[in-house]
């Protein structure tokens, strides 16, 4: 069985960090475009490896259903399946561009932007409010978990981002020799048993310029989403 915590394209580890490597989780029932036998993604991406895939395009075409999607049935993995119910993200288009599209959620303040590439960042209001201000939107602080393929020691507490990549090979994946150090990275907790890193990683996300200018005018007429008292 294949490892979730590895990219599902080229097999190496993949720790999230968002606007480099994102999570597909299989619930989605976004088909495996890599697989050998029909099946539903459940693994990790870079996007780095997602760029440079001959699958991008039908990839990016199948997300971008999704994300606009609501309530849907879709065909089973074998035509004696029966049909399986998928719950996308009920998003709408609010602009296309020559390197990306943005799309809104109907229901709250998030917002899905996705490159023609393939790689996807999903943000909220405070991005939105960052780039009204001027500012450069970075991504939340939430703590990530990933289960590291080997046992990198009571020494990984002490790892910056480069260091981590490095013990785990993949450093090339994610970007020059720069790009991981303006990300800001946490060490919050390891348990050596299960192999289970906990951290923080604050990223810069990686608008294209198109993208920054559409919502620097949106985000001067956009009203947040609110609930009366009685609906909630």
């Amino acid at each position: 069985m294949d490892d979730i915590n590895h990219c599902r394209i080229c097999g190496d580890p993949a720790p999230p960090i968002e606007g480099f490597c994102e999570e597909i989780i299989g619930y989605r029932l976004v088909r495996d475009l890599w697989a050998a036998s029909p099946s539903f993604l459940d693994a990790n991406l870079h996007f780095s490896c997602l760029e440079q895939s001959d699958e991008r395009g039908r990839f990016h075409a199948e997300f971008v259903h999704l994300v606009q999607a609501g309530h849907e049935e879709i065909p089973g993995l074998e035509a004696s399946h029966p049909p399986l119910t998928r719950m996308g993200l009920s998003m709408r288009p609010v602009f296309s561009g020559d390197e990306c599209d943005i799309f809104q959620s109907r229901m709250s303040d998030r917002w899905m932007l996705v490159k023609k590439t393939g790689p996807w960042i999903g943000f909220g209001l405070p991005q939105l409010q960052a780039i009204r201000s001027g500012s450069h939107p970075v991504s939340s602080s939430d703590v990530t978990r990933y289960r590291l393929p080997v046992d990198l020691g009571d020494e990984v507490g002490a790892y910056g981002l480069s260091e981590l990549l490095e013990s785990l090979g993949v450093a090339h994946r994610y970007g020059d020799a720069t790009e991981p150090a303006r990300v800001e990275y946490r060490f919050v907790d390891y348990y050596p048993p299960k192999r289970i890193l906990d951290y923080v990683a604050v990223t810069r996300l990686p608008l294209p310029a198109e993208a920054v200018a559409f919502l620097a005018a949106h985000a001067k007429t956009y009203k947040p989403v609110t609930f009366d008292e009685e609906d909630v």
